[in-house]
């Protein structure tokens, strides 16, 4: 279980911005720049029957490939054993403009 303060590697885990099925995105900061990412946690015991892994390794290329300035760009990719098996994947996170308010 991925709990707030928490750190996967060099990044501390704040608080939770999404959830899914299968995975659960949380605001990290990298304890030595400051800077802010978000960390995608794919929890692998609930993807494995539903051919998830295939759709990941395609997100992961195809964040790859991609280079756009409107386009979050994917800094790293962990498999972690220690975070109940699942895939980590770090990408950048910026916040978007409202224009509702």
């Amino acid at each position: 279980m991925v709990t707030t303060g928490m750190r996967v590697g060099k990044y501390e885990l704040g608080r939770t911005l999404g959830e899914g099925n299968s995975a659960k995105v949380k605001l990290a900061t990298d304890t030595v720049s400051g800077q802010s990412f978000a960390v995608k946690i794919i929890d692998k015991s609930r993807t494995s029957r539903l051919n998830v892994p295939v759709q990941i390794k395609r997100e992961i290329r195809t964040l790859n490939a991609l280079k756009h300035p409107n386009i979050v760009r994917l800094h790293e990719v962990n498999v972690s054993i220690a975070y109940g098996d699942s895939w980590i994947l770090l990408i950048e996170f910026f916040v978007y403009p409202r224009y509702d308010q």
